[in-house]
């Protein structure tokens, strides 16, 4: 293996073409390029999955061969296949079986004396400008070090391995791997996960070889990548000779036809801006452009509680953006709980405090904010135990081969932001325990139950309990199914509430700060408040004075034990159970993205 990790990964990272893998249909070719040469009729869909793997979301009602061709090309696939009269596909690899020819037969949309497949068949053509493959040998893969893998445009890499053991991973059979599938990508992540991909996908960067450090499952003297770190390796070998965008050296004369598309090419001009960041190229040996950005890489842990970091506030420029951003972080409250651990779990009335003062923020008129937005809203109320953005140079789209105007094609929105918080299920009210729908036991709410902000599951699922900062980890819930929701929201609040409340009654009072129990000695000794720490705890608005008498009160101090905490805990939600079990969602989340 020491191979892998030679210096020639410092020459091989200067002729990456960098764009972005996320399963995302990138630019068509636009620019001449050598044609793929017909391989034959296969079938699609059979037991081993589909033939080719990625499938381009081009327009199906006008599709031609030399189309299909193009946006391959600019996919950097090693082969392209139309079927049912237009669907477009590509992939490195053809993993159906050959049929007989008579079974493409379908015209294709864009050009009826052309053959686009059939059902379920696909007619298939491949790049010639790729070397064959050699599955015998992986040496051709070079060690490019440690990469950052968790950005919201997608993974570094977009093809996962399932077929590859994880409790048996090792880099060699990784690499084996992707070498059978024909992708120059491939890299390990997580001791077990293996990964690979036609291209590096956007938006990730290098980061230091100390950064991943876990060992692979199969061979423990092996590093398998880390937490959202990739262990990456790219052949050469594997990608086009002749990538799109490649201008050939003059010869005299020359028999190879070219697909000459209707519009003029030029060489790319990548250029750089302050905002938005647009690319600016890094000189290489060949005709492809590697572009960067320096761009501002949003904190993947802005509010850290014990064991427990939040999910990013979306940016925000006015007040609607505001709200938005002020409910994704009301609605990850539940979640700290859940996961802090004790005693840091107690930072998590903070975290709620904190998401108050955001609610305050957005009820100021920007009119009277300069620079009004999240970075003003952070500086005057900055979040604690979390990590500050970072500046990295990052790989970005280049600019398009062309001079033609081209228009973008937008990304699908799949996630919503939840514009209000409105919780479906209700907060009971027992006047023996303390409690009601204003101030639950230990002052830890009941979890929401709301919209859904997930596009993919909201046809059969419209509502979500929101119990992780991650919302894609959130339980969904068909219409039938809410009083369930609500029921798992009760039993959650009953976790809280007795892994925090319950528990701080059973703790000793910390020595030297009197009262009976754990409460007691950090709100101040019985007394029903907490002592102000430090001169930032002294209250200084109308809201921190207001924030602060609720602290004071938070608990309606009455010695509670710890079985006395948790009878509390236990009536809280059998009367949860009970208040919510008929409970009517007519009327809400009708539509995705409306809100309640």
């Amino acid at each position: 293996m020491a191979a892998l990790r030679s210096f020639a990964a410092l020459a091989a990272t200067a002729l990456f073409t960098y764009v972005q893998a996320t399963h995302i249909d990138l630019p068509a070719c636009t620019a001449p390029f050598r044609p793929f040469v017909y391989s034959g009729c296969f079938a699609d869909n059979t037991a081993s999955g589909a033939t080719l793997s990625f499938h381009s979301d081009a327009d199906r009602y006008n599709m031609t061969v030399e189309g299909c061709m193009a946006e391959c090309k600019g996919n950097g696939f090693r082969y392209a296949g139309l079927e049912y009269y237009g669907e477009c596909y590509c992939g490195n690899s053809v993993n159906g079986p050959s049929v007989d020819e008579s079974k493409c037969n379908y015209p294709c949309t864009g050009n009826k004396s052309e053959v686009c497949g059939g059902s379920n068949i696909i007619s298939v053509y491949q790049d010639t400008t790729f070397n064959p493959i050699d599955e015998t040998i992986i040496s051709d893969y070079v060690s490019l070090g440690c990469y950052w893998d968790k950005s919201t445009s997608g993974k570094a890499l977009s093809y996962p391995q399932n077929a590859v053991n994880g409790a048996t991973l090792t880099t060699e059979k990784c690499l084996a791997q992707c070498k059978k599938g024909g992708y120059p990508f491939a890299g390990t992540e997580y001791s077990g996960e293996c990964y690979c991909g036609v291209v590096l996908g956007n938006y990730t960067y290098q980061v230091a070889d100390s950064e991943c450090n876990m060992p692979c499952k199969g061979d423990k003297s092996q590093i398998c990548g880390g937490s959202s770190r990739l262990s990456l390796y790219v052949s050469k070998q594997l990608e086009s000779i002749e990538p799109c965008g490649y201008v050939p050296p003059p010869v005299v004369s020359s028999s190879t036809s070219i697909i000459q598309s209707s519009t003029t090419s030029t060489s790319t001009s990548c250029t750089s801006t302050t905002k938005p960041p647009t690319t600016t190229p890094k000189p290489t040996t060949t005709s492809t452009s590697i572009c960067y950005s320096t761009t501002t890489i949003p904190s993947t842990c802005e509010y850290k509680c014990g064991k427990w970091c939040n999910d990013a506030l979306p940016d925000f420029g006015d007040q609607t953006g505001c709200k938005s951003s002020h409910a994704h972080c009301k609605l990850q409250v539940a979640s700290c709980f859940l996961s802090a651990g004790w005693p840091d779990s107690l930072k998590c009335f903070d975290f709620a405090d904190w998401c108050s003062d955001v609610k305050d923020y957005c009820s100021t008129s920007p009119s009277k904010v300069k620079n009004y937005g999240k970075g003003n809203c952070f500086s005057s109320k900055p979040p604690k135990g979390g990590s500050p953005p970072t500046t990295k140079t990052v790989t970005v789209p280049c600019a398009p081969t062309t001079t033609a105007k081209t228009t973008a094609k937008p990304t699908t929105t799949t996630q919503c932001p939840i514009p209000t918080v409105t919780n479906i299920c209700k907060q009971p009210t027992n006047r023996q325990y303390g409690y009601d729908a204003e101030n639950p036991v230990g002052d830890i709410e009941l979890p929401v139950v709301t919209c859904n902000d997930l596009k993919s599951e909201f046809a059969s699922k419209p509502f979500k309990l929101y119990t992780n900062s991650d919302s894609k980890k959130c339980g969904g819930y068909g219409r039938p199914q809410v009083p369930n929701a609500c029921a798992d929201a009760c039993k959650a609040q009953y976790d809280q509430c007795t892994a925090t409340y319950a528990e701080g009654c059973r703790q000793p009072a910390q020595s030297g700060k009197g009262g009976n129990n754990y409460w007691d000695s950090w709100f101040g000794g019985g007394k029903r408040y907490r002592f102000a720490r430090s001169s930032e705890d002294v209250p200084q608005t109308l809201s921190d004075i207001r924030k602060e008498i609720k602290k004071r009160t938070r608990w309606g101090w009455s010695g509670d034990n710890y079985n006395g905490a948790l009878s509390k805990c236990k009536a809280q939600y059998n009367d949860c159970l009970s208040l919510n079990r008929g409970v009517s969602v007519n009327g809400k989340c009708g539509s995705f993205g409306s809100g309640w």
